[in-house]
């Protein structure tokens, strides 16, 4: 009797949380959690739990549901059960900025799972955005073409909209804003489109990816110069996130209202949106959001060059915290502010060291193009990413890509065949 009134109160929960009642919802769980005697019943109320709290942004808490499920799937030594639980820690981790741990954990999941399981797309994917914080690109991409044939042969729609969008923030990462923004338009086309013939069983989760890449448009529309564009999509995503109490994305709205405030020059605005993102997004143990709105914060305080002292204190956080991560880009874009902010002090000396750091980051995480010996994504330009997955600067490849269709051209980084190389990712762009 007791366990029938326990598997009812878990859909009871179930039922809540498609009603949008999360909190109680996530009540019922945790009440009828310590209850259980079924193992395998815990099991999915914990991943029930784990999905609401990564909802939430209570990623802390997500973690330690995934911990809980592991040890479940270890007692009842059942490989489907730790291929979903190993998902879970990978998600939670690379959530956390703890990249190296996610990626373990992707694997892992990908070990255990079956060939033709989502579980080994969905584990590429953390693996791809981890491999985005610790800026290994050649990586990143090998990930998202794997995990891109996978949503294909699956027909998995969920998971080709986040490929789609991973590849727009590898473009905007490298500056690259016209193709950052081509990607995240065909992730909100198809996200639109799946929530048109989502049942009501997946509406929730439809609904979800169509505020997710509303959202992600605004960026790349913002450094195109439509601030107008921005404003609406972000606006708009921020309703949606609001009325449902997705802090996450209210939070990633309150960082792009702030760019846009900063872009029309209405600094003390955008200093508000980007204090309120960050206190929201500590909160939530989001450190890589959180820094990019620090930079965001620096940048405005900088634009009247009256606050070069709180930048300056701001901007020593953004550093540490991009170094705990092991995020180099990030740490690169630190050092070109300090270069600005020793500069306007007249600092010379320490302003050169501090682009030579910076350049030096660049080349560590080979964004240095093969060709011209320059950056990449250190300032706005059009980049190219080969069939060997290979990336250059496109007008230092521009000869070779207008011939590659009809002849055989090599990489000049690799040497592979550019016309017989394959990769579902690269090709996309062509």
């Amino acid at each position: 009797m007791g366990q029938r009134m326990t598997r009812r109160q878990v859909d009871e929960g179930l039922e809540l949380y498609a009603q949008k009642n999360y909190d109680a919802a996530i009540k019922k769980w945790t009440t009828a959690l310590p209850k259980m005697k079924d193992n395998r019943l815990r099991f999915s109320t914990l991943g029930h739990l784990a999905s609401a709290s990564r909802d939430r942004g209570r990623n802390k808490d997500y973690l330690v549901h995934a911990v809980q499920q592991i040890d479940i799937a270890h007692e009842l030594d059942d490989n489907v059960l730790r291929a979903q639980a190993y998902l879970n820690l990978s998600r939670a981790n690379e959530m956390l900025a703890d990249y190296f741990k996610a990626v373990s954990y992707s694997r892992l999941a990908i070990q255990y799972s079956q060939t033709t399981d989502s579980i080994q797309g969905y584990a590429l994917l953390v693996m791809a955005d981890s491999y985005i914080g610790l800026c290994n690109f050649p990586k990143v991409l090998e990930c998202l073409d794997k995990s891109l044939y996978i949503s294909h042969e699956s027909e998995d729609h969920l998971m080709e909209i986040q490929v789609l969008n991973t590849m727009g923030k590898v473009f905007l990462a490298l500056k690259d804003f016209p193709k950052a923004l081509a990607f995240q338009r065909r992730a909100h086309e198809l996200a639109l489109s799946n929530a048109v013939y989502a049942g009501e069983q997946n509406a929730n989760i439809s609904a979800k990816f169509v505020r997710l890449t509303k959202l992600k448009l605004a960026t790349p529309l913002r450094l195109m110069g439509d601030l107008q564009g921005a404003t609406k999509c972000v606006e708009e995503a921020m309703r949606s996130a609001s009325s449902l109490g997705d802090r996450p994305v209210q939070a990633k709205c309150l960082v792009c209202l702030g760019d846009i405030q900063r872009s029309q020059n209405n600094n003390e605005v955008a200093c508000k949106k980007y204090e309120a993102a960050i206190q929201m997004l500590q909160d939530m143990n989001d450190r890589y959001s959180s820094t990019l709105a620090m930079l965001g914060l620096v940048k405005t305080l900088l634009a009247p060059d009256t606050h070069t002292q709180m930048a300056s204190e701001i901007l020593a956080t953004a550093l540490s915290t991009a170094t705990s991560m092991g995020n180099k880009l990030m740490q690169a874009r630190c050092h070109l502010l300090n270069e600005r902010i020793l500069t306007s002090d007249n600092q010379l000396e320490d302003a050169r060291q501090a682009f030579e750091i910076a350049q030096r980051l660049y080349r560590e995480i080979d964004l240095i193009c093969t060709i011209c010996k320059e950056p990449m994504g250190m300032y706005p330009d059009q980049i190219q990413i080969l069939t060997c997955t290979h990336i250059f600067h496109e007008r230092c490849i521009l000869n070779l890509l207008q011939r590659w269709t009809y002849e055989a051209q090599s990489c000049p980084k690799c040497n592979k065949s550019v016309l017989h190389s394959r990769s579902y990712i690269a090709l996309s762009l062509f």
